[in-house]
């Protein structure tokens, strides 16, 4: 099931760039630097995020399995 609050997004430029042009803040600036291969878009307040794996592996252990949305998935659905 997918997250309508949260989604759980592949980090690549074009999905980075499109968000940006949807009004989406993109305050930690990516991608510059940032190498971990997913973030975080948070649709109600229109921001894009950084996660790690500590923050994954903990989403994971209370039993919620987060769908990685690649650019194509995002921009059909949202």
């Amino acid at each position: 099931m997918i997250n309508t609050t949260q989604l759980v997004v592949r980090t690549d430029n074009i999905t980075i760039e499109w968000l940006e042009a949807q009004g989406y803040t993109n305050t930690h600036n990516f991608p510059n630097g940032y190498s971990f291969p997913v973030f975080i878009v948070d649709l109600a307040n229109k921001e894009m995020a950084s996660t790690n794996t500590t923050c994954m592996a903990a989403s994971c252990s209370c039993g919620n399995s987060p769908i990685v949305l690649s650019f194509g998935q995002v921009k059909q659905n949202y």
